[in-house]
């Protein structure tokens, strides 16, 4: 038998995927006081959604801190809790902290959004343990700032119509490698930079340099038309340098704490650096940046350095929809297993405990309790 013909097929290895992902999910987990809980959602087609709670003990993260390692990465958390929810509502989202707590101890804190059901949740639980420290993540949190900025900016929201325009208009044509980035369709207020960026280059980026880059092209009829398309955005050169100003404010803030996360000295350093502004909305949000920070720092109380951000959950939710995007239907099922498989330092003894642990029907049998019968399924019944 020659070894192509040993190798294990696809769907076994994804069976051994999903042995692998249940045992890191029911493995049980340490009992500690300084847990920082990491929450968020994913979100598939149909009613359902999965609650995921990471793990980071606070020293641990003091440990990279210190060590100047930057940010988390996945195998820096552990996967504390994956609940199958079909309703986000407040007080179910406390329910589920309160029975992790139960396991793992209870948090010194947690990070998460501000999404309205999760920030309910997460107040509730604080009710029965107001020592928990809530973070509202700092990359959503500038996101909004920018949001309530711009939204109501005229000339912004005629600039993003514009690109959109624009966009269509280039996409079938010999300048589509010109076109303004794609808008994301929700959350589109994480896209300014992008869409600054580009707008700048643009502007800088020279006759020659542009011509360059199209081929077989005759300048004299090549560059009339890319000012034709372009033209445009020469009367928003000022917003634009305006408005990547504000993105260089966010991130770089971002870029602080996600590195050397969130304490006392951070409002230090902020307030020694802090500019004075001629321009009035440059001013206001600097203002609510410098606020955003007050109140998140006040809840710590002096107990040292935190996490400032969720980032890695994000991470590990794109990660996830990387494998759950080959499923011949959007909906969570067998592929959300592979958020555990993200974070484990995976080595021989590792699997090789797990293969022991957890059999193919232990796997079956927690899909059928926690999903039902997939969508796939239900069409091959019927069909």
């Amino acid at each position: 038998m020659d070894c192509e013909s040993q190798a294990p097929s696809f769907g076994t290895i994804r069976k051994w995927l999903g042995r692998i992902g249940i045992y890191e999910l029911q493995r049980k987990k340490e009992y500690r006081n300084d847990w920082i809980f990491i929450v968020d959602f994913t979100i598939e087609l149909g009613k359902k959604k999965a609650l995921v709670i990471l793990g980071v003990p606070q020293e641990d993260l003091m440990n990279k801190i210190l060590n100047k390692q930057g940010g988390l990465s996945h195998n820096d958390v552990e996967v504390l809790s994956l609940e199958i929810m079909d309703s986000t509502k407040g007080e179910i989202i406390q329910n589920k902290l309160e029975e992790l707590t139960k396991k793992v101890g209870v948090p010194l804190q947690i990070v998460a959004d501000n999404g309205s059901d999760l920030a309910r949740g997460i107040r509730l639980y604080k009710e029965s343990h107001p020592e928990v420290i809530y973070t509202h993540d700092v990359t959503h949190a500038m996101a909004l700032l920018l949001k309530y900025q711009l939204q109501s900016d005229d000339r912004y929201q005629s600039f993003i119509q514009k690109c959109n325009i624009c966009r269509q208009r280039l996409q079938q044509t010999e300048l589509s490698f010109l076109s303004p980035p794609a808008q994301r369709s929700q959350c589109r207020y994480f896209n300014i930079e992008r869409l600054t960026n580009w707008g700048i280059k643009i502007l800088n980026s020279s006759e020659e340099s542009l011509i360059k880059l199209i081929q077989n092209s005759e300048p004299s009829l090549i560059y009339p038309k890319i000012i034709e398309k372009l033209g445009w955005l020469v009367e928003y050169e000022s917003d634009l340098i305006q408005w990547n100003q504000m993105v260089v404010m966010t991130r770089s803030l971002e870029t602080q704490l996600k590195h050397e996360g969130i304490s006392y000295e951070v409002i230090d350093s902020f307030q020694k650096y802090k500019l004075v502004f001629v321009n009035t909305s440059l001013q206001n949000l600097q203002n609510n940046i410098f606020e955003y920070l007050t109140k998140q720092c006040e809840k710590l109380k002096d107990k040292g350095t935190f996490l400032a951000s969720s980032d890695v959950i994000e991470s590990i939710f794109g990660k996830y929809k990387q494998f759950s995007a080959r499923c011949p239907f959007k909906e969570m099922g067998h592929m959300l297993l592979t958020i555990c498989l993200s974070t484990m330092n995976l080595n021989a003894d590792i699997i090789k405990i797990a293969l022991e642990t957890i059999s193919s029907t232990q796997v079956e049998e927690w899909l059928s309790e926690v999903f039902g019968q997939s969508t796939l399924s239900k069409r091959k019944t019927l069909f």
